[in-house]
Order: structure tokens, then C-alpha cells, then sequence
């Protein structure tokens, strides 16, 4: 079905990228971005519409939007034409996107669903087994015990270097 587009001034729409560009720990690099704004402009036709909601909320898209009304200094008047989508529509495009609806917890007759598949992992109870393993793959160097028993005549794995 085909969205409704709708005409804003940059100064209209509302985006949730920071201020410097970054979200903390995801970098992104705007070079290629910024080079295809610059040199083609904002084509939504080949590549796809910036998606906001009838207030101007931008939900898909924001790093454009950023682009042009904070690093390009746009003119604030210039006119974007997004797909005006409600925030349920767009957070189940995202699930069926990522194929993540199995990891879904949903409501039905007020009673949760757990997820079919487990979506987090327990606490590992030996945080050095996955390293000894590794370790245990290598040959040993002469002369050096890596199973040993320690002062309280307990058995130690150390693994192997």
C-alpha cells in the first residue's frame, strides 16, 4: 500500500540524531552521504523517502535530515518530501526487516508470551573456559605444567599458552 507524502521545511522536521552527528559508540561516517546529497540531491525516488510522522517526528532517515539542516546549512525553508508513517507501522516494518518477529514478546488475551527462542544468554559460570579451550589447542611449552594442583591440593586447569 502506498504511503501518503507530505512536503516539510527542514525546519519543520524533528530527528533524534545528536547534535555532533554521532550517536555514543555507533560512529558513523557521512562522507559517501553527504557526497550523494551534495551531488544528486535528495532523490527519494532512487533510493528511499525519509519516513516521519504527521507531526515531522523523523523515525527513518534522520542522518539526511541532520545532514542537510546541521553539517550542509541548508536552507532551513527547503522543502523534503517524506512518507508519513505512524510510529506502530514503522516499528513493525523494523521487525520484518530483521526477521526478529520470533524474539517478539507480545500480548494476546492479557497474558505475555515468552519469545520462542531465548533472546539473552545466562551469566557464564566460568569466564575463562572459552580462553582455556582456546589455549588448550596450542602445544604446550616444555617445562611448564598447565594442569597442576595448587597449596590446597585442588586441580587446576590453566590451560595451555
Amino acid at each position: 500500500m502506498a504511503k501518503e507524502i507530505k512536503n516539510f521545511k527542514l525546519s519543520e522536521l524533528t530527528c533524534t540524531v545528536p547534535k555532533t552527528g554521532q550517536y555514543e559508540g555507533l560512529p558513523y561516517e557521512y562522507e559517501g552521504l553527504k557526497k550523494s546529497l551534495q551531488d544528486e540531491g535528495y532523490k527519494p525516488d532512487k533510493y528511499d523517502y525519509v519516513a516521519c510522522t504527521s507531526d515531522g517526528n523523523v523515525l527513518y532517515g534522520g542522518r539526511r535530515i541532520w545532514l542537510m539542516k546541521e553539517d550542509m546549512s541548508m536552507d532551513q525553508s527547503t522543502e523534503v518530501a517524506c512518507e508519513i508513517w505512524t510510529v506502530k507501522e514503522f516499528e513493525a516494518s523494523i521487525v520484518e526487516r530483521l526477521n526478529v518477529s520470533d524474539f517478539m514478546i507480545t500480548k494476546k488475551d492479557k497474558e505475555i508470551i515468552p519469545p520462542k527462542v531465548q533472546i539473552h544468554h545466562n551469566p557464564v559460570d566460568d569466564p575463562y573456559k572459552a580462553l582455556r579451550d582456546y589455549h588448550k589447542k596450542k602445544p604446550d611449552i616444555a617445562g611448564y605444567p598447565y594442569d597442576y594442583k595448587n597449596s590446597n591440593k585442588e586441580e587446576v586447569d590453566a590451560g595451555k599458552s
